[in-house]
C-alpha cells in the first residue's frame, strides 16, 4: 500500500487536508477569522474594479522606479528560490515571475506539515552594506487609514519579512527595516508605517495561533458586525456565524 502523505496545516470543513497557505490568506485572519478560514479551502470572491484597479496601481508604483545595480543582483538572488506554482494572481515587485512563488515549509514537532507560499513584496530597496528595506504598497480611497487595516497589512508584511530572511542570508543579505507605503487612487503617498520590531519567533507564534483556530474553529472570534455589510455573498452565504450555527 503507498505510505498515506500526512503533510496537512489542518482540515477543511469537509475533512479535506489543506497542505498549502498563501500570505493574503493568513493575513487576512485579522481582517476576519471566518473569512480567511473560508478562503483557506479556496472559497474566493471574483474580482471587483477595484481590486482590478489597486493591482494595476502597484504595478505601475513599482515599474516607475528604475531599480539600481544593487536591487538588480538581489532580484537575481531572489529568483533562485521561487519555484513554479499557480496559487493565483499576486502582485510582487519581482520582474518575470509569472507563477512562481516562494515557499517555506511549516514544521510541528520537526516534522513538514505544509507549506506557505507567496509572490513576493512589492518593492525592495537595497544597501551597499547588503541590508534591505522590503517595501508593500497599499493603495486607498481613505484619507485617515482605520487601524484594523492597518493590523492586517502589518502581519502580512511581518509574514514576508519571514519568509524571504532564511532566503536573503543565504545571499548575505540581512533585512534591515519594511514599509508599508500608502498611496491614494491616484497613486499619491499618503503615509508609511515603519515595521522595525520584527522576530522570528514571535511571528511564528503568531502563525501557529492562526493554524490552531483553523483546526478548532469554533473558537474564533466573530469579526466587528460592520464588516459583514460588505461581504461578498461567496463567504457570507457560507459563514457559520451568519447562519448561528456553532462552527465544529
Amino acid at each position: 500500500m503507498p505510505i498515506r502523505n500526512e503533510m496537512k496545516l489542518f482540515r477543511s470543513s469537509s475533512d479535506d487536508e489543506i497542505k498549502t497557505i498563501r500570505v493574503s490568506t493568513l493575513a487576512s485572519y485579522y481582517y476576519c477569522a471566518m473569512k480567511a478560514w473560508l478562503q483557506a479551502q479556496g472559497i474566493e470572491s471574483p474580482p471587483n474594479q477595484l481590486t482590478e484597479d489597486g493591482t494595476k496601481l502597484h504595478n505601475a508604483i513599482t515599474a516607475a522606479r528604475p531599480p539600481s545595480q544593487l536591487e538588480i543582483e538581489l532580484e537575481n538572488h531572489l529568483k533562485q528560490y521561487m519555484i513554479e506554482e499557480d496559487t493565483g494572481k499576486g502582485s510582487t515587485g519581482i520582474s518575470g515571475t509569472h507563477n512562481k512563488v516562494f515557499v517555506r515549509e511549516w514544521l510541528e514537532n520537526n516534522k513538514v506539515v505544509g507549506k506557505i507560499t507567496s509572490h513576493g513584496c512589492d518593492d525592495f530597496r537595497v544597501f551597499p552594506d547588503k541590508t534591505v528595506v522590503i517595501v508593500e504598497y497599499k493603495s486607498t480611497g481613505q484619507k485617515i487609514i482605520d487601524w484594523y487595516k492597518l493590523s492586517t497589512a502589518i502581519f502580512q508584511l511581518k509574514v514576508y519579512m519571514w519568509m524571504l530572511e532564511p532566503i536573503l542570508k543565504m545571499g548575505g543579505y540581512s533585512i534591515r527595516k519594511a514599509e508599508i507605503v500608502y498611496v491614494n487612487r491616484k497613486g499619491e503617498p499618503l503615509g508609511t508605517k515603519q515595521i522595525v520590531d520584527y522576530d522570528e519567533r514571535t511571528i511564528e507564534d503568531e502563525i501557529r495561533r492562526v493554524f490552531e483556530q483553523f483546526r478548532d474553529p469554533a473558537n474564533m472570534i466573530p469579526p466587528s458586525r460592520f464588516k459583514c455589510y460588505n461581504c461578498h455573498p461567496n463567504f457570507k452565504s457560507r459563514c457559520l456565524f451568519q447562519k448561528g450555527v456553532n462552527p465544529q
